[in-house]
């Protein structure tokens, strides 16, 4: 069997294995929550101006929606990932406003498309070269070559994908999912997992304030961590403070979106306008300029992602994230520690709310913890 039959023949098993989670677990989400009487669509870590433990779920796929949530617990509704497996990461549906996600079925043919026909290397390039979007130098030639051309941008597949598609994990304990997705995304500046280091990631999404955002950035402090944080403008606009706490503090911030819309339904030119407005704000009211992005409730396509890099920004998605976002339903501290521990791998980007009292709780010991088992904490400016 020649080299190209065995990459296929070990292609088809990881897809059967993926066929086979997808099947038995369900995967992720969008979720809609009500503040205060007003319905606003709530993903990880959204925008909804107050606090809010209210998620429902309708995608009418059969599937609960979370991209890339442990899938080691179970989700009724929510926007990650939920699901039964061993992975932390889950296959995705996920949707906002009640529209319509993506099948697993779906989901599955993008991935074996992704594995067999879209993976096959260039001739005279070898399966060591570096992963496109795995901290390796990402391409940037689609900016160029897209620039804010929505017309250009218009032809790509506007086909609406959910991060994200877990996988089984390798001896590393990093998830295929996201080294599949990094290598068809990469070129859009897009990273599902950092590069193949020792080293890991700290982000937390910020659609609202639930009082606990000061503790996260105390022990940050304490334990010389920098974070990456990504807000909705309903967060900077009513929390100036902690927002110029961020900053003084050597942490990163993040655009989360104007709007917290799925992203997947919105134009080019659609999207563009909104990822900007929340980027002129912070410009003109902080001094702050951002430059990394992450899609509200992991909803995208390859047009959004064009626009994205279009505007100079790069797409982080993740490769850890669990059920931390219902407030009234929190995750009991011990386990979610051990979960939170046992995800560490070469490159994890851990997703991380800050409204949830577990969080809180742990996060100390789990740095401490992910430290000794052998990993440092990256700079995610550096991402």
């Amino acid at each position: 069997m020649d080299k190209m039959k065995k990459r296929r023949f070990a292609a088809f098993l990881v897809a059967a294995a993926l066929l086979l989670m997808v099947g038995m677990t369900g995967c992720t989400g969008g979720c809609s929550a009500s503040n205060n009487g007003m319905s606003a669509s709530i993903g990880p870590g959204s925008s909804g101006s107050g606090s809010s433990s209210s998620y429902s779920s309708s995608n009418g796929s059969g599937i609960t929606d979370d991209p890339g949530l442990d899938n080691s617990s179970s989700y009724a509704s929510s926007d990650y990932p939920s699901s039964s497996g061993s992975s932390d990461l889950s296959g995705s549906s996920d949707t906002m406003d009640g529209s319509s996600g993506t099948g697993s079925s779906d989901m599955m043919d993008d991935i074996l498309d992704d594995i067999t026909d879209g993976d096959r290397l260039p001739e005279g390039s070898s399966s060591s070269s570096p992963l496109p979007g795995s901290g390796s130098g990402s391409s940037s030639s689609a900016t160029a070559a897209m620039g804010t051309d929505f017309g250009e941008i218009g032809a790509l597949s506007a086909k609406g994908l959910d991060w994200g598609p877990g996988g089984p994990r390798d001896e590393k304990n990093r998830s295929q999912g996201a080294i599949l997705y990094n290598q068809k995304y990469g070129k859009y500046d897009a990273l599902f997992l950092a590069a193949d280091e020792p080293v890991v990631y700290m982000t937390f999404d910020e659609g609202y304030e639930n009082g606990l955002t000061p503790d996260f950035l105390r022990v940050l402090k304490e334990k010389n961590v920098k974070g990456l944080f990504f807000v909705t403008y309903d967060f900077a606009r009513d929390q100036p403070e902690l927002i110029r706490q961020m900053v003084a503090e050597g942490h990163v911030i993040g655009n989360h979106s104007w709007s917290h819309k799925n992203y997947s339904t919105l134009t080019p030119k659609e999207a563009a306008e909104d990822l900007m407005k929340l980027h002129d704000y912070m410009k003109e009211t902080f001094g702050y300029e951002m430059k990394y992005f992450r899609f509200p409730s992991g909803n995208f396509n390859e047009q959004t992602l064009a626009v994205v890099q279009s505007m100079g920004y790069k797409s982080i998605f993740w490769s850890f994230a669990y059920e931390d976002w219902l407030t009234d339903r929190q995750p009991e501290p011990a386990k979610s520690e051990e979960r939170l521990v046992n995800a560490a791998c070469p490159g994890n980007i851990y997703l991380l709310h800050a409204v949830s009292k577990t969080n809180a709780a742990i996060l100390g010991s789990m740095i401490d913890r992910v430290r000794a088992a052998g990993y440092q904490w990256g700079d995610p400016a550096t991402l």
